[in-house]
């Protein structure tokens, strides 16, 4: 079975989308290819995971609201079943 860093597609500010990792890349055995860390991303999916709301998140990493809303998604639990 094949590892696969989580990471999730976003548009910052005026660039293009893409695809961007949601854990550090040192911890991840196998990143992405073609992935891109950036530290905020990073940050508010951590800080998602803790419960904070997409915007709070995004005033506080600095990141697009529409951002920091696909990072709180990827953040929440899978829903498990009954």
């Amino acid at each position: 079975m094949t590892h696969k860093c989580p990471c999730v597609r976003l548009a910052l500010y005026e660039g293009p989308e893409r695809a961007y990792l949601l854990h550090d890349p040192q911890s991840c055995p196998a990143a992405a290819s073609g992935a891109v860390y950036d530290r905020r991303v990073h940050l508010a999916y951590v800080l998602a995971g803790q419960g904070h709301r997409p915007h709070w998140l995004a005033q506080f990493t600095a990141l697009p609201l529409a951002a920091a809303q696909r990072i709180a998604e990827a953040a929440s639990p899978a829903p498990r079943p009954h």
